[in-house]
């Protein structure tokens, strides 16, 4: 191939009327240029989260084994405390006589208001025979 020669005054002509933004080499290198710009900052930002859970991860390893810890304390002491509660309640034969006299009274009541009622019906019944038997 051959060259070109261009003189100074014609290669300042080609410059003042090259529009550089319309170049497309220029507008790929732009594009490529956002992304290194937005790769570098997840990257900064990566590694903050990095050097974050590298100071939080002892102390959180710390709590966890703590709390569970003390959850099976308590839980141990919860289940500890429900089952003398229970052994308290079967224990105590009062509360088992209290029920039986509270189970038989309920009967009681239920009973003597049924013969009542029938008392009553029976008393209208002879009530009313007698009227027929009047007139």
């Amino acid at each position: 191939m051959g060259k070109i020669v261009l003189d100074e005054k014609e290669v300042n002509e080609l410059m003042d009327t090259f529009d550089f933004n319309k170049s497309v080499y220029l507008q790929e290198l732009k594009k490529v240029n956002e992304v290194i710009e937005k790769l570098d900052e997840i990257q900064t930002t990566q590694k903050q989260i990095t050097d974050d859970l590298i100071e939080f991860k002892p102390i959180l390893l710390k709590l966890q084994d703590k709390d569970e810890k003390e959850m099976s304390l308590s839980y141990a002491a919860y289940l500890s405390f429900i089952g003398k509660k229970i052994d308290e309640l079967s224990k105590n034969s009062n509360l088992k006589k209290l029920e039986f006299i509270v189970d038989n009274s309920s009967k009681i009541v239920g009973f003597a208001t049924l013969k009542l009622g029938l008392i009553a019906a029976i008393g209208v019944i002879v009530i009313l025979i007698l009227n027929i038997y009047k007139t």
